[in-house]
């Protein structure tokens, strides 16, 4: 409820003077409205339901089942027979069928092997895999693959966030280097403004040469145009920023103008803690999963080896008896046998050898992708940490520049300078203003970029919860 409330207020127009102040928004919040409210995240989160369906269907195969059966035929008057069957089958985990079952036949031309007791006859037993299918079939496969595809619900949408939050991230840090850089840039017109206009009332008054006034108007034209270039490439990034806000994944939404990024100088640039990092990319978790999925078929492949070797016993009971279990007799029984095995299994072993190799190519994958994955972790962290001390030295840079320009400034009032030294000295020290700008979004898309290949980005703000169960 939180963000919705957060992007209603930094979204809608507001009356009166609110709009003349700034509002910030900071690189957390921003991502939460983008991970709740973009149409790839709100789709992402439909896997949760399909995921619960495909659970639900996977044990559906356990499910008890009822059946009936009537079968009669009359001709010229006569009721040539008459079978009546019905009972329920209750599959249950260790490749055994439970079933009971009740049936009643009667007629002038019934076959022989379907007479039953006048009052019908009940069936309780059960039918055994004692080859294929006694450790392994093909439902309780099913299962595991529902399982494991719940988990892979969790890394699909884990991974797509993953990506959108590294890209709204860079665009969000392009957005505040732009916006940093224009405000430096308004300010060295500014400076140039009031150069011009105190050298223009120096040359009336003559305390300075008429030229002068001629440079420091290219100044202030050199300075509008630089400025000009940050309005544009301002504008640029906020196209690219509103191309990932979003509410309920449906309507697209823009920042209003007085919106703001977090300031420079309250962004945080510092070295990435020591230690182990937790590396469980959800790119990583997803294709294990495929592996462990893989595993599930070559399992199921292996069992199809086997010979097929059912049991099938069934206790018999006459209907109509008051006291069924004093009643029951061992003797009353039907019972039977069936086997089959193809003889050269060629169908079964190409299956088999086929899922090896997809299992051994997906274990190649699995490895080649981690191998990336740590390489990225390692880069991002040497670039981050580099760029730490190249921002301190940035800094000291601006430090030192602002000093030899009010220097220079001070000598250029008591005419002991030029004006040409007094601009030279400003460029350097607004360029050190603009590189440390640079060296502060390389530092933060470096964060990025290490928190993307860790997964670290799609855990904080999608964790694996469990999905729900039928």
């Amino acid at each position: 409820m939180r963000p919705l409330l957060y992007l209603l207020l930094l979204l809608l127009p507001i009356l009166g003077s609110a709009q003349d102040l700034p509002l910030v928004l900071t690189e957390t919040e921003y991502l939460e409205l983008v991970a709740t409210h973009h149409p790839l995240a709100v789709r992402a989160a439909l896997q949760r339901d399909r995921a619960a369906a495909v659970l639900r269907q996977a044990r559906g195969g356990f499910d008890p089942k009822v059946y009936g059966d009537l079968d009669q035929k009359y001709f010229k008057g006569t009721k040539y027979y008459s079978h009546v069957e019905g009972g329920v089958k209750i599959p249950i985990w260790f490749g055994v069928e439970l079933n009971a079952a009740y049936e009643r036949n009667d007629g002038t031309f019934l076959n022989p092997e379907f007479r039953v007791p006048e009052d019908g006859l009940y069936a309780a037993g059960l039918t055994l895999s004692l080859g294929q299918g006694l450790f392994f079939d093909e439902r309780r496969a099913e299962l595991q693959r529902a399982r494991i595809y719940q988990q892979a619900t969790v890394a699909e949408r884990q991974v797509l966030l993953n990506e959108l939050l590294y890209e709204a991230g860079g665009a969000y840090w392009e957005w505040a280097g732009a916006q940093a850089a224009v405000s430096v840039y308004e300010e060295a017109v500014q400076l140039a403004r009031v150069r011009y206009e105190a050298v223009v009332a120096g040359a009336r008054l003559g305390d300075r040469p008429a030229i002068d006034t001629l440079e420091a108007r290219i100044q202030v034209q050199s300075r509008q145009l630089s400025l000009e270039s940050a309005q544009l490439e301002l504008a640029n990034t906020i196209a690219r920023l509103n191309a990932f806000l979003w509410l309920d994944g449906v309507i697209p939404v823009e920042l209003e103008a007085y919106t703001r990024p977090a300031p420079p100088e309250t962004v945080v640039v510092a070295l990435l803690p020591p230690g182990p990092v937790d590396f469980t990319n959800p790119e990583l978790v997803r294709t294990q999963l495929k592996v462990d999925q893989l595993e599930v078929d070559q399992r199921l492949q292996r069992e199809l080896l086997k010979p097929r070797l059912d049991v099938k016993y069934n206790a018999l009971l006459s209907g109509g008896t008051d006291a069924p279990l004093e009643d029951y007799s061992s003797n009353n029984y039907k019972w039977g046998i069936k086997f089959s095995q193809p003889l050269l299994l060629r169908k079964e072993r190409g299956k088999l050898q086929l899922t090896r190799i997809k299992l051994s190519e997906t274990q190649l994958e699995l490895s080649d992708k981690a191998a990336l994955l740590r390489a990225k972790v390692a880069q991002a962290e040497n670039e981050a940490n580099v760029t730490v001390s190249q921002f301190a030295l940035a800094g000291n840079n601006v430090t030192d520049y602002a000093q030899l320009l009010a220097g220079e400034q001070e000598l250029f009032r008591s005419g002991e300078s030029s004006l040409f030294l007094v601009n030279s000295r400003e460029v350097k020290y607004i360029d050190a203003r603009v590189k440390q700008i640079e060296l502060l979004v390389k530092h933060r898309k470096a964060r990025l970029a290490r928190a993307y290949a860790t997964g670290e980005m799609a855990r904080a703000l999608v964790p694996g919860a469990a999905l729900p169960t039928d």
